[in-house]
């Protein structure tokens, strides 16, 4: 029988009675419900957040049927039914404030419907209260309250400052019902993508535990190692049959492309649950999380901050900075963790910091993919064709034709670009163009005798690049030779290719080069 894939699908009684295949994430949820009240997740988006919910809601309503088999039905879970109030922004017209308001009547008259509640002159925070109040009083049981993507709109409109905070002004009041109304909730949670926005929203609500960074609930989302094994085995054997592989090289490319994030000090890999069942699903890796959603927001962000993408991407954070709560414009390795495109790597306990990179393939060819046509000034269509012909130059071992491929490219910059820190810009560009040829790439490559701006090896060359600003490229091969760059290389059976560069501030262009080999 051939597996079926829940891609898409949200609502845990449709996985379950549609007989698609599940992860059981109950011995987490269990251990959830059972020792705290109020929580806050964020991760990032289509991680598996709303199904997590849906879960908690079938949970608390009782339906043991659907959990048949499943780990909590070994626990003494009490099943008698609770009044569940699951408020699910993530289909919220984003474009202004009307489509909140009317998206978010349209959920509270669903449930003061079903109590019976008038709403005549009362505002949202009041209809909620009272939806709150009257289900628990009606059905002698305190409430569950769930709220899914509660920072979607806040989120897609970061760009619009005044738009902001009218969808501030909206959702805090019926946010703090969630401190309010205490007496009439069993549990409550709230999931995101982000925390940035948290403070400004719950300013009167400081009851949530926030488990973003909890060791014991960090794989209550995404999908382990071991998960796939236990789950997908099956679906890796198609894969790799179909590639004419082994079923261990599948699973290499698949963590490759997918896997490598981490939401806690010592938490276990983690694969993108939405990129890794397409992926099972179509028997082709392909960038599926990345495609479904461009990361505007982060790529102005990114491109206005004018700093060095080589400290983005590969950095440091304290638990502060990564819990921030006003982080918009100002904490941008704060966003780019909330949101995926960071992820921890380790964590210093002498220090007590984080060290953040890109979590893997998919993620780090689809920034910086997004990245260069904004860096570039050009078409993508354009800069996808001169990143070919790069591409072929560093394969055959073409340094000349590769140099003036990045010549011609950096001169086709707009000024406007560039006028601000061109030496910025330049190493910038440089830095996205190397990673997305797809070889190995380096930056600040660390040796006994110094750093080498950049090292990069194809499947037949390993080229050293050292860049000089305002200097001469006869000074970077001397450099190179000096400080015996090569050293660590020796013994590797590729050609080594020393290539000398000067940037000039004046031109904002390579203006020369020298070449050894």
């Amino acid at each position: 029988m051939i597996q079926k894939y829940p891609i898409g699908i949200q609502s845990f009684a449709s996985l379950r009675e549609g007989g698609y295949a599940y992860v059981d994430k109950t011995e987490v949820i269990y251990r959830l419900i059972t020792t705290g009240k109020y929580y806050f997740l964020s991760r990032p988006r289509r991680f598996g957040k709303s199904l997590l919910l849906s879960t908690i809601k079938e949970l608390f309503e009782g339906r043991r049927e659907l959990f048949e088999g499943l780990y909590i039905c070994s626990t003494d879970f009490d099943w008698q039914p609770r009044p569940v109030v699951h408020l699910d922004f993530a289909s919220t017209d984003v474009s202004g404030i009307e489509g909140l308001k009317i998206h978010l009547d349209f959920q509270l008259t669903r449930y003061e419907m079903t109590f019976g509640i008038s709403h005549e002159g009362l505002d949202y925070s009041s209809r909620f209260y009272n939806i709150l109040k009257t289900a628990c009083e009606k059905t002698g049981r305190r409430v569950v309250v769930l709220i899914d993507e509660y920072d979607k709109m806040l989120v897609n409109n970061l760009h619009n400052p005044t738009l902001h905070e009218e969808i501030k002004a909206v959702l805090r009041p019926v946010y703090a019902n969630l401190k309010s109304a205490d007496d009439y909730i069993h549990f409550g949670m709230l999931t995101g993508v982000s925390r940035f926005s948290k403070l400004s929203v719950f300013s009167d609500l400081n009851n949530l535990q926030d488990i973003t960074l909890d060791e014991s609930f960090a794989t209550i989302c995404g999908i382990t190692e071991e998960e796939i094994r236990a789950n997908f085995a099956s679906g890796v054997e198609i894969f790799a049959a179909s590639e004419k592989i082994d079923s261990e090289r599948v699973m290499q490319i698949l963590k490759e492309n997918y896997d490598g994030y981490h939401f806690s000090k010592q938490c276990p890999d983690i694969y993108n649950p939405f990129s890794l069942l397409h992926a099972l699903k179509e028997q082709a890796v392909r960038p599926y999380w990345f495609a479904s959603g461009t990361p505007t927001f982060l790529v102005r962000m990114i491109q206005n901050s004018g700093i060095d993408l080589r400290n983005i991407f590969t950095t440091y954070a304290t638990e502060v900075e990564l819990s921030s709560g006003e982080a918009m414009g100002t904490n941008l390795k704060a966003v780019l963790f909330q949101t995926g495109y960071l992820t921890i790597k380790s964590y210093d306990s002498e220090l007590e910091v984080y060290q953040l990179t890109i979590p893997n393939r998919e993620v780090e060819r689809g920034i910086f993919d997004s990245l260069l046509p904004c860096y570039a000034g050009r078409e993508k269509e354009l800069a996808n064709d001169t990143m070919l012909r790069l591409k072929m130059a560093v394969r055959d071992g073409d340094a000349e034709q590769l140099m003036h491929l990045l010549q011609s490219f950096l001169a086709d910059i707009p000024y406007d670009l560039t006028r601000k820190k061109p030496e910025i810009y330049f190493e910038n560009n440089l830095y996205i163009i190397f990673r997305l040829l797809g070889f190995y790439v380096a930056t600040e490559y660390r040796t006994s005798q110094g750093r080498i701006d950049i090292v990069m090896h194809s499947p037949r060359f390993t080229y050293i690049m050292e860049l000089k600003l305002n200097g001469t490229p006869q000074e970077a091969l001397e450099q190179i030779d000096e400080r015996n760059y090569a050293a660590p290389f020796a013994s590797d059976a590729r050609q080594i290719i020393k290539i000398g560069v000067n940037f000039s501030s004046a031109t904002r262009n390579i203006d020369n080069w020298l070449i050894e080999r």
